[in-house]
C-alpha cells in the first residue's frame, strides 16, 4: 500500500470551499475504485493548507486514475493548486491497550 499526499494551500478563507470540492469528488468517484482503500482530509488552521491523505494499492494506480480522469478532476480542484506527494509506508504503531 503506498500513500498519496495532496496538499492544496488554498489560505484561510477559501479552506471550506476546498474541503467541500474534494469531499464531494472524493465519495462520488474516487471512492469508487478498486485500488483505492481510503482517505483523510486534513486542515492546518494557522496557514489555510488543506492536505488528502490518500491511500492507494501503488502511486501508479493513483496516476492512471489521475491521469484518465482530468476532465472531472481540473475543474474541481484545479483552481486550488493541488500539489501531490508520493509516500511508501515506513512503520505502523499500534495503539496500546
Amino acid at each position: 500500500m503506498e500513500i498519496v499526499m495532496v496538499e492544496f494551500s488554498v489560505g484561510k478563507e477559501s479552506t471550506t470551499a476546498c474541503v467541500s470540492a474534494l469531499t464531494n469528488l472524493m465519495t462520488s468517484v474516487v471512492a469508487k475504485q478498486p485500488k483505492f482503500h481510503g482517505a483523510t482530509v486534513h486542515i492546518e488552521t494557522a496557514t489555510g493548507t488543506v492536505f488528502n491523505i490518500m491511500q492507494w494499492e501503488r502511486a501508479s494506480d493513483f496516476i492512471e486514475f489521475r491521469d484518465s480522469n482530468q476532465d472531472l478532476i481540473g475543474p474541481v480542484l484545479g483552481k486550488f493548486n493541488p500539489n501531490g506527494r508520493f509516500l511508501t509506508i515506513a512503520g505502523e504503531i499500534d495503539p496500546l491497550r
